[in-house]
C-alpha cells in the first residue's frame, strides 16, 4: 500500500489572493505618505512661531504674510489654503490655528480625505 503524501505550498491562486491585499496596502500607503510629509511641514511651520520673539507686535496681516511665506515658499505646502489660516490675537497671547483637508485621489472616483489641525499658542 503507497502513502500519499500530502502537498504542501503556496499555489498561483493563493500567491494572488495574498499578493492583491499587499499591493493594495502598499499602494495606499505610497500615496498618503506625501500628505503626512506635507503635514509634519506644516506643523514645523506653525512650531517655529513660537520662537519669534516679536510676534506679538506683529499685526494679523504680517503674521499671517510670515505663516505663508513659510508654507507656499520655503516648504512649498499645496493643501493649505489662505482660508483655512486663522490667527486670534489678545492682551497676553497670539493663537495660530490651521486646519485644512487633504484629499488624495487612490482610483477612478475613489479618493482618501484626511484632516488635519494644527494649533500653537504664542505667550
Amino acid at each position: 500500500m503507497h502513502r500519499v503524501k500530502s502537498q504542501a505550498g503556496l499555489t498561483a491562486i493563493g500567491l494572488i489572493l495574498i499578493l492583491i491585499p499587499v499591493g493594495l496596502a502598499v499602494y495606499i500607503v505610497l500615496r498618503v505618505a506625501p500628505v503626512y510629509i506635507e503635514a509634519l511641514s506644516v506643523g514645523d511651520v506653525v512650531n517655529s512661531l513660537k520662537k519669534e520673539l516679536d510676534l506679538k507686535e506683529k499685526s494679523r496681516e504680517e503674521i499671517s504674510k510670515l505663516i505663508q511665506k513659510r508654507l507656499y515658499e520655503i516648504n512649498n505646502v499645496s493643501s493649505v489654503a489662505r482660508d483655512d489660516i486663522k490667527i486670534q490675537k489678545t492682551v497676553n497671547d497670539v493663537t495660530v490655528t490651521i486646519d485644512y483637508e487633504a484629499r488624495v485621489p487612490l482610483f477612478g472616483n475613489a479618493a482618501l480625505a484626511l484632516a488635519f489641525h494644527k494649533r500653537a499658542v504664542i505667550h
